[in-house]
């Protein structure tokens, strides 16, 4: 056995194993995926300006770019969380974005401000816990790989 193909193997278990039954794990995904292309898509497709405008008049550094950012994350890290394309790293994106919306930016509000947010950060952990599943790109992709580095 030789080192790359343990680190495929290794690479396959960490990114595409499932850890857990695969029906809950894709209904999780593309269920946070769908919700989070609705919720990125009005500021992507709308205009990211209203929410660098709100941003900048709480004071926060580089608005636009923040603004930027939390919105591409949102519309790109759903899609791709559909399809179940670097679902990990999709997930690990959006577990940043909504612990800093719901404990920086909302964190002073009321649990009724802070529960959307909050949504969203446990569906995102669950998310990266439970990995893509069966039934996604990356299974498809780094299953592929992992057996072809085996023969």
């Amino acid at each position: 056995m030789n080192l790359p193909s343990v680190i495929g193997q290794n690479l396959h278990e960490l990114l595409v194993k499932p850890w857990t039954l695969t029906l809950p794990t894709v209904i999780a995904r593309v269920s946070l995926g769908a919700l989070l292309i609705h919720h990125g898509s009005n500021k992507v497709f709308g205009g990211v300006s209203g929410l660098a405008g709100h941003l900048a008049s709480l004071g926060w550094p580089m608005a636009t770019v923040q603004a930027y950012l939390a919105s591409y994350t949102e519309f790109l890290g759903g899609v791709c969380l559909v399809v179940g394309l670097f679902t990990r790293l999709s997930a690990v994106f959006n577990v940043g974005l909504f612990a800093v919306i719901v404990f920086v930016f909302h964190g002073a509000d009321t649990f009724s401000d802070k529960e959307p947010g909050l949504m969203f950060l446990v569906l995102s952990v669950i998310v990266l816990l439970l990995g893509p599943g069966r039934v996604s790109v990356d299974n498809f992709l780094f299953k592929k790989n992992a057996a072809r580095e085996q023969a």
